[in-house]
């Protein structure tokens, strides 16, 4: 292709690609813009990631403190549950014993329900 558009076989006076000239201060103006984007990015995915480390201790202190509270419940209710606590309680201390004449042993009965399991 000639520079007027013409093209003569095997005759080339200039090349396909077009030249684009830049100035110095354009190309650093470009320059700082790149960086600039790059730095935003990079900033944008370290918050983001930072965010998500703060979420995941927050986390794991809340799961600590319910392991916390978990065993603290269980002993709670083992105390209530034993021997002594129930032998002190107020509605055992009120409770009377049964003469042995009053009571009264049944048998088990065995129903036909029953057998069909």
């Amino acid at each position: 292709m000639t520079s007027g558009g013409h093209s003569r076989r095997g005759i080339r006076r200039s090349t396909l690609r077009s030249h684009v000239n830049i100035g110095m201060v354009s190309l650093v103006m470009i320059m700082l813009f790149m960086i600039t984007v790059m730095g935003l990015v990079s900033l944008t995915s370290l918050n983001s990631q930072a965010t998500m480390g703060y979420e995941v201790n927050r986390l794991e202190a809340e799961r600590q403190d319910l392991l916390e509270d978990s065993e603290i419940n269980d002993m709670l209710i083992l105390e209530a549950r034993s021997l002594d606590t129930i032998t002190e309680s107020d509605v055992v201390a009120n409770m009377v014993r049964v003469k042995s004449s009053e009571i009264a042993y049944v048998d088990p009965v065995v129903t036909v329900a029953s057998s069909a399991y």
